[in-house]
């Protein structure tokens, strides 16, 4: 099952990747994926509304937490093979590319049950009850299978089907929506719903295998040798993989441990809302590592032009998104909180201005992996880690929620600073054009004096403290021109409905 596109390049033996046409689809698949994630995230909201007043704010905090844990130890022992696959499997070819599939899948499935293990043995020494224990087991492995569905997924990516996965994650939480409904109706405990992850992943394994079938097998490769030679071959990237994934959920983990349970449920709240934006410009981005990839191994100009033009979208939608979360924080808090959680809405105000550093520095990551400079990778995690857990721990100690905020904030500047560092020092060509900076500061300075001062509910607040900043946006020409190109046909549409 191939899309029509990709059929017809295939046909003339042309790779999609060294195409004309691989822009224009990662940008139309990334519009896709962007109102796909904002499903996803509008399920993730009445899921987590659900949650919090069910679970009341003490239980939040300490579900949340497990969840965060689980979600650790996943993406550690993941190891960044998710990337790697999709950086490889564009690079190589035939036999090379097969092999290496089975290979990648045999070791991601060895490293994710030891991360079982792990989550396990923190749980127990942490002192949770049995019924969250079991939870975590349940919801750890649920990640074995979240493994297949990722990696059967790599040839979707690479293909740059970036519709067809962003379809399949939006159905994925959709269902997961479903079940959360249905057991919180029902009155379920904690336990039904940390195994609501194993239940939906076993279901969404079969659509990626059966889009691949054929394509690379779907069977993993037991050769101790070879794993030998990936976790060799990619031990940096694995390292500041590892660091960066134990950055992202550190300040929520940590606030539990120093604060009081009120201050780390107000901060579970925030930090719930922020993790969900927060993966946006990843999605975003993500859908361009083939190319990426392709251009820094064959054309550096090719490279430069891609990375300028995904930083002028990036900055312009940062700091959109934390003019958002401004405005609408206290909205967005009531209704996933409900009052019991109102003092989570300046924390999430807080944390909206990491948004900028956020999608500041999402193509600046992809740009690193495609030149594989690991060690710098690596480097800038660790800061940004250091960072975030000195400040979490001193501040969270004292002011709890707020200072847990702003920790967050700090460590995502470090971050985004530190890739951008690395990437000059690799190739000083690659600066991104820093015109777009004060067009979207002077855009966003009267857009977020609106979101702060003006005495609005907090919805139409939002919205027009958006229409202002995206008025002035276009006004100064901040938008790259592809984008206003790819706008025209929507345009003309309109002008015939009039």
């Amino acid at each position: 099952m191939t899309e029509p596109g990709v059929e017809l390049l295939e046909a003339e033996g042309i790779d999609v990747l060294d195409s004309r046409q691989a822009g224009g689809r990662i940008v139309r698949g990334t519009f896709v994926r962007l109102w796909s994630y904002v499903g996803i995230v509008g399920l993730s909201v009445i899921s987590a509304s659900l949650l919090t007043r069910y679970l009341g704010l003490t239980r939040f905090g300490e579900y949340t937490t497990v969840m965060s844990l689980v979600s650790v130890v996943a993406v550690v022992t993941d190891a960044g093979m998710a990337a790697l696959g999709t950086r490889e499997f564009a690079v190589r070819r035939g036999a090379d590319r097969e092999a290496f599939m089975g290979d990648l899948l045999g070791l991601r499935m060895l490293l994710t049950l030891a991360g079982v293990g792990l989550s396990l043995a923190f749980v127990l020494a942490a002192g949770y009850d049995l019924e969250f224990v079991l939870g975590t087991l349940l919801a750890s492995l649920a990640t074995v299978l979240l493994v297949l569905q990722h990696t059967y997924s790599i040839p979707l990516s690479a293909d740059l089907r970036i519709s067809t996965v962003s379809l399949l994650d939006l159905g994925r939480q959709a269902l997961t929506m479903v079940a959360l409904v249905s057991l919180v109706l029902g009155g379920a405990g904690v336990l039904p719903l940390l195994a609501v992850s194993l239940a939906v992943n076993a279901v969404f394994v079969v659509p990626p295998a059966m889009l691949v079938r054929g394509r690379i097998s779907l069977r993993a490769r037991l050769r101790p040798s070879r794993w030998a030679e990936l976790l060799r071959l990619t031990i940096l990237f694995s390292l500041a993989n590892a660091v960066g994934t134990i950055y992202v959920y550190a300040a929520q983990i940590l606030t539990s441990l120093v604060a009081t349970p009120h201050q780390s449920g107000l901060f579970a709240a925030s930090f719930r809302v922020f993790i969900a934006i927060a993966g946006v410009p990843g999605l975003l981005v993500g859908g361009a590592l083939p190319l990426l990839a392709r251009a820094a191994r064959d054309d550096r100009e090719r490279l430069s032009y891609a990375l300028r033009r995904i930083f002028e979208v990036s900055l312009v939608l940062g700091v959109g998104a934390a003019t958002a979360f401004l405005a609408a924080a206290h909205f967005v808090i009531a209704v996933i909180g409900g009052p019991k959680y109102a003092g989570a809405a300046s924390v999430l105000q807080v944390q909206g201005l990491a948004m900028i550093a956020s999608f500041a520095l999402s193509g600046w990551s992809y740009a690193v992996i495609s030149l594989k400079r690991y060690s710098g990778m690596l480097i800038a995690n660790a800061a940004a880690l250091a960072v975030s857990c000195a400040l979490t721990l001193t501040l969270a100690a004292v002011d709890g929620a707020m200072g847990a905020a702003i920790a967050t904030v700090c460590g995502e500047a470090t971050l985004a600073l530190g890739y951008l560092a690395v990437m000059l020092r690799a190739d000083a060509s690659l600066r991104p054009p820093f015109t777009v900076i004060w067009k979207a500061a002077l855009a966003g300075a009267p857009a977020i004096a609106i979101a702060l001062f003006v005495p609005l509910p907090s919805v139409p607040l939002t919205v027009i403290a958006l229409l202002v900043y995206g008025v002035a946006i276009l006004a100064l020409r901040a938008v790259p021109a592809e984008l206003l190109e790819l706008a025209r046909p929507l345009q003309q549409l309109a002008r015939r409905w009039r």
